[in-house]
């Protein structure tokens, strides 16, 4: 079982008291994805939301004519970071694909399970979605940054 020490650690559960803490910890199901291992594929139907403990995450989107080039993630995303969470928004399915640069440790949850325990306690709901946002738009950002920059100006 992932502790509730762990958790808080998090950006996206700083903010949440024990008894909620240990309510997601239950949730929660430790992975160990090898150098070179998938967590999903772009496209793929969202299943879950991982957060890095340890080790590195690339992401990658295929852009071009039927996926003709794939771009990766300038900085791969290390401990702490947030991965997949397209799971928790529709249509859920994954903008990106991500993969282990190195041998990597992370938290996955299943994306309906979180949606129930926000339908059971809103007021985290609000806050865990407004962090995500926070991500999701750091994400867009540094995308349309990387699209720019293949541009011929």
């Amino acid at each position: 079982m992932i502790s509730v020490e762990l958790l808080r650690h998090f950006s996206l559960f700083d903010q949440q008291d024990d008894a909620m803490l240990a309510r997601i910890a239950n949730l929660a199901e430790e992975r160990v994805i090898e150098a070179g291992g998938t967590l999903f594929s772009q496209g793929d139907p969202a299943k879950h939301l991982y957060l890095v403990v340890d080790g590195s995450i690339v992401l990658t989107m295929n852009v071009g004519q039927k996926g003709a080039q794939t771009l990766e993630e300038l900085e791969p995303l290390g401990k702490d970071r947030v991965v997949g969470w397209s799971s928790m928004v529709k249509p859920h399915v994954y903008k990106m694909g991500a993969y282990a640069k190195q041998k990597s440790r992370v938290i996955a949850f299943e994306g309906a399970k979180l949606h129930r325990l926000f339908d059971e306690n809103p007021s985290f709901g609000y806050y865990f979605l407004q962090k995500l946002t926070e991500v999701i738009g750091s994400r867009l950002i540094g995308k349309c940054v990387q699209l720019m920059s293949l541009i011929d100006w």
